[in-house]
């Protein structure tokens, strides 16, 4: 996936990946439908996600995202872990967690000493609706690649992006497949 400029000098392949689903497994011990209770909302049959608006809530989720209860998805971080070594590519985490979920996901990072691998690592710090904020992100960092587990997402980026490979990542699968 190298492209040319004019004067034939190589530049990398900007990959953005989200991070819960893509890099960081879901939690265990809570159900699908579950989560997907807790993080969309219906509305009219447009993509809408919910905010965690009481202090208490929020707690819970940052409680729920621990290290220890979100492990890395092993397949995902390997290929990461090639593609970083090639020196072929520029890796993004794009991710739509919200800001009270900033400093939580910085210890992910630390505790499973991964942050090497990524350029840059954006979190929703406005608390934007997950799809405008993931829109924004990948037309500011001119990304050539985007890696997400949300179908409803994809296929709005995909109505709205027309020049990035939108690339699915299945739950039961937990690896990569091209959207």
């Amino acid at each position: 996936m190298y492209f040319y400029r004019g004067n034939m000098s190589m530049r990398k392949t900007k990959i953005g990946f989200d991070l819960d689903g893509v890099v960081i497994g879901k939690p265990f011990f809570v159900p699908d439908f579950v989560m997907e209770k807790l993080v969309r909302l219906k509305v009219d049959h447009k993509l809408t996600y919910r905010y965690p608006e009481s202090k208490g809530e929020q707690y819970i989720r940052y409680l729920s995202h621990h290290p220890l209860l979100r492990p890395p998805i092993r397949k995902n971080i390997k290929l990461i872990k090639e593609l970083y070594k090639s020196n072929k590519y520029e890796l993004f985490v794009v991710s739509s967690r919200y800001s009270f979920l900033d400093e939580r996901t910085k210890d992910w990072f630390r505790f499973y000493k991964l942050r090497k691998f990524f350029k840059d690592i954006h979190i929703n710090m406005k608390n934007e609706q997950p799809h405008i904020y993931k829109e924004r992100m990948i037309k500011k960092l001119k990304l050539e690649v985007f890696i997400d587990d949300d179908k409803p997402l994809l296929n709005y980026l995909k109505k709205r992006i027309k020049k990035v490979d939108l690339v699915y990542v299945s739950d039961q699968h937990k690896h990569f497949s091209k959207k």
